[in-house]
């Protein structure tokens, strides 16, 4: 099985793909911008683009003879595939964690000017459980994470129980509902088992053949 990721998040007030198409590849990939494109395409739908951010980190390094640290700088690139799709005022980023969501808003607003607004989408953990278990086969419910749990009188935290019974861990995410963070969720795909983690915002990290990719990613959507 190979990992996924499918982040989707608002996106208001984007122009139609042919001038998102044209307004990147004007910008291209600058030497001396944090941003760049690596590559992008369009049809009258969805624009299809590889979003670069570049930043400078410094690396420790051992200088032998004068016996003391240096720090180098290096440049860390991170890439973002995107499918921006203004008339469903929808955008989703293939790889990276929430964060990559602010950083595709700031591209288009702040690289492009655009006059966009990209907003994470915010998804109630109980009920996109219960859509994947009428939409799949052999839905069953693993883990839960959930922010504040006391386990006695003297302690309390983040607290990650993994279920052998989905209907228990129905019942302890039930009871600890408010504190929810997070659920891990396995199902049978068409090519085979797909692991799913489902978070607060729209951000999912999944594992599946990649045969089952394109149904994986339906089935998620669905979730919005």
């Amino acid at each position: 099985m190979a990992s996924f990721k499918l982040n989707i998040a608002q996106i208001k007030g984007c122009p139609p793909p042919d001038e998102v198409l044209a307004a990147m590849d004007e910008f291209g990939l600058p030497k001396i911008e944090e941003f760049g494109v690596l590559s992008c395409s369009a049809t009258d739908k969805v624009v299809l683009a590889t979003i670069v951010r570049k930043t400078q980190q410094a690396v420790q390094r051992l200088d032998t003879e004068a016996k003391e640290l240096t720090a180098a700088p290096v440049e860390k690139a991170v890439a973002y595939p995107v499918a921006i799709k203004p008339a469903s005022d929808v955008v989703e980023i293939y790889a990276g964690s929430a964060t990559g969501i602010e950083q595709i808003g700031y591209f288009l607003s702040g690289c492009l000017a655009f006059p966009v607004v990209v907003e994470p989408i915010k998804i109630d953990i109980p009920s996109a459980i219960d859509k994947l278990v009428a939409n799949t086969e052999r839905c069953q419910l693993q883990r839960v994470r959930v922010s504040d749990y006391s386990h006695n009188s003297f302690m309390i935290g983040p607290y990650t129980p993994k279920f052998l019974d989905s209907q228990h861990g129905m019942d302890f995410l039930n009871e600890y509902v408010e504190a929810v963070t997070s659920a891990s969720l396995r199902f049978a795909g068409p090519s085979g088992r797909v692991m799913v983690t489902l978070s607060q915002a729209a951000c999912f990290s999944f594992s599946c053949s990649d045969d089952d990719l394109p149904y994986v990613q339906s089935i998620l959507r669905k979730l919005i």
